[in-house]
């Protein structure tokens, strides 16, 4: 074989295997990403997403608490109003992030998981001298934009593309993590978010990561 042609077949060779090499990597990243909700026939969510904590983290907060006059009728938010120094971690899976990014817009699904931890200021061995970081995690809430869950009995209104899942509810004596969760039914989540965190019932202004995208 004469030395161009042999060195075009190599070149093109090299060039199928790393084509190869990228699917066989990327593909199996997308699959472990846990982008698309799994649920139950009756419409609750099986387990968190395998891997949440290296998606993209947009932001956290210590101690936002809603107004009391919102939480009047709530029980559960007037708890998180009074017990206001907990850190909110979030993170989104990458696949809705880099959409938002390119278009600032949620796609269908997205899913954005919220760690909460108490506020630790105690050390093993006593080298701070002020200050707070993240302590023991005491609950997990999982906002889910996806149109095709299940519209079984426990399923949110039709006419909203969004759900609520709490897996962990820092509010109960002994946070258990739960394996199966239906969508929140007190409604609060849903008319709240509706009303006070556009664009498409997200706090942006409150994430760094998110917030940079809008004007």
């Amino acid at each position: 074989m004469p030395k161009t042609k042999g060195l075009l077949f190599r070149t093109c060779l090299l060039a199928g295997l790393a084509g190869v090499l990228s699917i066989a990597f990327v593909a199996p990243l997308r699959a472990q990403s846990g982008a698309r909700p799994v649920y139950t026939p009756d419409g609750k969510m099986m387990q968190l997403p395998a891997g949440f904590e290296t998606w993209v983290f947009v932001g956290s907060n210590l101690g936002l608490a809603y107004r009391d006059e919102m939480t009047r009728n709530d029980a559960r938010e007037a708890n998180r109003a009074q017990d206001g120094q907990l850190f909110h971690n979030v993170y989104i899976n990458p696949e809705a992030y880099a959409h938002f990014a390119a278009t600032k817009e949620f796609p269908d699904p997205t899913i954005l998981v919220m760690e909460v931890f108490i506020p630790a200021d105690r050390d093993p061995k006593g080298v701070l001298k002020s200050g707070v970081f993240n302590g023991d995690r005491v609950g997990i809430e999982v906002a889910v934009k996806d149109t095709r869950r299940p519209a079984g009995h426990l399923a949110p209104p039709a006419a909203s593309a969004w759900a609520y899942y709490i897996f962990m509810n820092p509010f109960q004596p002994q946070p258990v993590l739960r394996q199966t969760v239906a969508p929140d039914q007190s409604g609060f989540c849903q008319a709240c978010h509706k009303a006070n965190a556009p664009p498409d019932n997200v706090w942006v202004r409150f994430y760094p990561a998110l917030r940079k995208f809008q004007p």
